[in-house]
C-alpha cells in the first residue's frame, strides 16, 4: 500500500535527477555522505473520493516533504526546482508549499530548508456487502385471527364487570363491560384449549376452556366461572 507508493516515488524522482543521487524517505538534516533527495512522508489525511460504485474505496491523502541536500546550495536548489518542475505535470499527484513552523524543523534537528510538499492519493478499495438476491417469491405466513367472547360471572351468576382478561404470551388484553363480557382475539389454528388469566377484585385466576367448546356456539359468549364475592 504506502511502500508501493514509496516505490512508484523513487522510480519517478530517479528519472529526473542525476544518478549520483542518492534518495531516502527519512526525514531532512541527517548529515549524507553524498548529495540526498529526502522523500519524507510527514502527512496522511483521509479524503473522500467521488465514486458511484458499490465498492467502498478509502482514500488516503499521503503528503511527501521534498528536500534536497548538498554541500553545494546551488546544486541542491538546481534538482529541488528540477523535481518541482517535472511534479507539475504529473496527472497523479498534487504540488503544495506548506508554511512549516520552525518547531517542525527544531523537532527533525535541522535549520529550515528549502522545500515543496507532493500529496498522492492512496486508494483502498473495500468490497462492499452484497445481500442475496431474492429469487422467489417470499411466503408469508399468515394464521387466522379468531374473537372469543365471554362472559365472567361471580357466585349466583351475577356478572363481574372491569374485570381483566389476558392471553399468557401475549399482550392481547380485554375488560369486561357491565354485563361481563369481553371479546377478545386470538390465533385460531394455535390453540386446542383457550388459556386465559383474569384479574378481577383483585385477585387473579388462571382459566381454561377447550376448543371444542368454543366452537359448539362461536356466536355465543360462552361463561367463566370465578369463585369470588361479587
Amino acid at each position: 500500500m504506502i511502500d508501493e507508493i514509496d516505490r512508484r516515488l523513487k522510480e519517478w524522482i530517479a528519472t529526473v535527477i542525476d544518478s549520483r543521487l542518492a534518495i531516502t524517505f527519512e526525514h531532512p538534516g541527517i548529515e549524507r555522505s553524498q548529495p540526498t533527495v529526502s522523500v519524507y512522508l510527514y502527512d496522511m489525511e483521509y479524503s473522500t473520493p467521488n465514486s458511484k460504485t458499490r465498492e467502498i474505496p478509502l482514500q488516503v491523502s499521503l503528503s511527501y516533504l521534498l528536500t534536497v541536500q548538498s554541500d553545494s546550495q546551488v546544486e541542491s536548489h538546481q534538482y529541488l526546482g528540477k523535481i518541482l518542475y517535472a511534479a507539475k505535470s504529473q496527472s497523479d499527484m498534487e504540488v503544495g508549499f506548506p508554511a512549516l513552523p520552525a518547531q517542525f524543523w527544531q523537532a527533525i534537528g535541522t535549520v529550515p530548508l528549502p522545500h515543496f510538499s507532493l500529496h498522492v492519493p492512496l486508494m483502498i478499495t473495500r468490497e462492499a456487502e452484497h445481500c442475496p438476491t431474492i429469487k422467489s417469491q417470499p411466503k408469508i405466513d399468515v394464521s387466522p385471527i379468531t374473537h372469543i367472547t365471554g362472559v365472567v360471572v361471580g357466585p349466583s351468576d351475577q356478572p363481574i364487570p372491569d374485570a381483566k382478561v389476558m392471553l399468557p404470551h401475549s399482550k392481547t388484553v380485554a375488560y369486561t363491560d357491565n354485563k361481563g363480557l369481553f371479546s377478545i382475539a386470538a390465533d385460531a389454528n394455535s390453540q386446542r384449549t383457550f388459556n386465559c388469566k383474569i384479574d378481577a377484585k383483585g385477585k387473579q385466576f388462571s382459566v381454561t376452556v377447550p376448543k371444542e367448546q368454543l366452537l359448539k356456539s362461536p356466536h355465543t359468549p360462552f361463561t367463566i366461572h370465578l369463585d369470588l364475592e361479587v
